[in-house]
C-alpha cells in the first residue's frame, strides 16, 4: 500500500502532462496562421503574347491562386520580380509575389498583399524619368483562397 501512494503522484503528473500537450495540439491546429503569407498562395504570372523584340509587345499578368487564374492586367512586357528585388521597386518586403516590366520608357509593376480575408493586387504605372518612386494603389482584390478549401 505504501508504494502505490507513492506513485500516485506520478500518475497524475503523466495524466496532467498529456491533459496540456493534447491542448497546445487542438490550440496549434485548430488557430488559423496570424501570417497569411504562410497559408494562403497568389502567385503572380506573366504570359508573353508577342515578344518584346517586336514593335508592338504584349504581355498579360495573370494571379494564380491554388489552380484558379484570375486575369489581371494587360501590359507591353512583364516578369515576376524576386523577393530580394522588391526593394527596387518600393514592394512590401512582406509582399505574397510581384511582377512587372519595362518598355519605352514606363512599365506597370504589381504585388499581392493578403488584407484581412482577401488578396490585394497593387499596381503602378512608371515614367523611367518620375522622380516620385512607385506610387502603388490597389487595383483589385479577391478571396482569399485556403489549401482544402
Amino acid at each position: 500500500m505504501k508504494s502505490g501512494l507513492y506513485l500516485l503522484p506520478l500518475c497524475f503528473l503523466l495524466l496532467a502532462c498529456e491533459a496540456s500537450q493534447s491542448e497546445a495540439d487542438a490550440v496549434t491546429t485548430d488557430l488559423p496562421a496570424t501570417d497569411l503569407t504562410t497559408w494562403v498562395k497568389a502567385d503572380l504570372a506573366c504570359e508573353e503574347i508577342r515578344n518584346a523584340d517586336e514593335d508592338d509587345p504584349l504581355a498579360v499578368v495573370y494571379l494564380e491562386q491554388l489552380g484558379n487564374r484570375h486575369l489581371i492586367d494587360t501590359v507591353y512586357t512583364c516578369s515576376v520580380i524576386a523577393p530580394e528585388m522588391y526593394r527596387t521597386f518600393d514592394i512590401p518586403r512582406h509582399a505574397l509575389s510581384a511582377s512587372g516590366g519595362w518598355w519605352a520608357g514606363s512599365g506597370d509593376f504589381y504585388y499581392t498583399l493578403p488584407e484581412g480575408d482577401s488578396i490585394a493586387v497593387w499596381h503602378a504605372h512608371r515614367q523611367q524619368q518620375d522622380s516620385l518612386g512607385f506610387q502603388y494603389s490597389v487595383l483589385k482584390r479577391f478571396p482569399a483562397t485556403y489549401p482544402g478549401e
